[in-house]
């Protein structure tokens, strides 16, 4: 079992709601879809940074993290049908979980208007 967690400033988020560029290097187009169905800016900002910090906290359970070569978008979190976040891997990050015999991915996020939290357990 493995486990990792990551904790963000949502302020930062808000400063990256128009930034195309970051937006498509970090989070696919259904997560984006996701993020912007929200239609306030500050509740928007805060659903970001809950995508981000459960993609870091993926990365880290991984044994990587993203600056040790898990990609951003080879982890996509989205709500399943009860509103539960659904982390799924593809490309590199899915092999790396497949190559270490994991079978189980759980990511639980939490927010106020100021940090966002996240939690990954992998089996």
């Amino acid at each position: 079992m493995r486990i990792g967690n990551d904790i963000v400033d949502v302020k930062r988020f808000l400063a990256l709601i128009g930034n195309k560029r970051f937006l498509d290097r970090v989070f696919s187009k259904e997560e984006q879809e996701h993020i912007f169905s929200m239609k306030e800016k500050q509740k928007e900002a805060e659903r970001m940074a809950g995508k981000f910090a459960a993609k870091e906290s993926v990365a880290k359970a991984l044994g990587l993290g993203i600056s040790g070569g898990v990609n951003f978008l080879g982890i996509v979190v989205l709500p399943d049908k009860e509103g539960a976040p659904k982390v799924t891997l593809f490309d590199e990050t899915l092999a790396l979980f497949q190559k270490n015999g994991f079978k189980e991915i759980e990511v639980s996020i939490s927010n106020t208007s100021e940090y966002a939290t996240a939690v990954c357990i992998i089996n």
